[in-house]
């Protein structure tokens, strides 16, 4: 448990790096994401969930990196969002926590990842989100037909298996998002896709620069309707 000092501090932080990358976030969320990040510690330290093991660190390239998505793309209220390689929830849960409108879905295919997923999105009480222990493919088999959805993250995978998969997942004008330490070279998707945007920042207290590329696939993706709410 963080003593009352410590936790002012954190909370200052999600604060102010929030609102530094213009994603403002409220006491609410704030004090989802100390517990987020509380129990992730406990769980590190019997599992390898993260290598980022400080506060502060964990704060600003885990939380604050997954929900600068919201600035380089503006996500559609009740968007089903599919989070490919999720690990330890990133970037789902913290877009979730920003977002509680969205239906998340995260597939991950390690057990012990999946079980503390399992274990923070009840605690949280986090709604509509889904956990898939296991590969994208198998995703894809188990899921056949299934929901199609509005947004694809990744932070983890290649982003050449997505550009591979993801159009097989995206329904009429879904976007993929791929988190990564530069902007994608032009050569790392091939012609069926299209580069919507490129979005660079900076995280907070010199933590380095990010970029969150957004992009679509020239099917526009498959015409299922996409349920809503469920």
């Amino acid at each position: 448990m963080f003593h009352v000092e410590q936790r002012g501090a954190l909370d200052h932080l999600l604060q102010e790096s929030s609102k530094a990358i213009g994603v403002p976030i409220g006491q609410d969320q704030n004090r989802l994401f100390l517990v987020y990040l509380e129990q992730l510690k406990a769980w590190n330290q019997s599992f390898n969930l993260t290598a980022i093991t400080k506060d502060n660190e964990i704060i600003i390239k885990h939380f604050i990196d997954s929900i600068a998505a919201f600035r380089a793309v503006s996500i559609e209220p009740g968007s089903h969002v599919l989070d490919i390689g999720s690990g330890a929830g990133f970037p789902g849960i913290p877009l979730k926590i920003v977002r509680p409108d969205l239906c998340m879905t995260l597939v991950e295919p390690a057990h012990k990842k999946s079980a503390f997923l399992h274990f923070i999105v009840g605690l949280l009480q986090l709604r509509n989100v889904n956990i898939f222990q296991g590969t994208l493919e198998l995703f894809k088999d188990k899921h056949r037909p299934a929901t199609l959805y509005d947004y694809l993250t990744t932070r983890a995978l290649n982003p050449s298996l997505i550009f591979q998969k993801a159009h097989n997942f995206l329904g009429k004008y879904g976007k993929v998002i791929i988190y990564s330490a530069k902007p994608l070279d032009s050569t790392s998707h091939d012609k069926n896709w299209d580069l919507v945007s490129d979005y660079t920042f900076e995280l907070p207290y010199s933590h380095g620069s990010r970029t969150i590329s957004v992009l679509s696939h020239h099917s526009g993706g498959l015409s299922l309707t996409v349920p809503r709410g469920t």
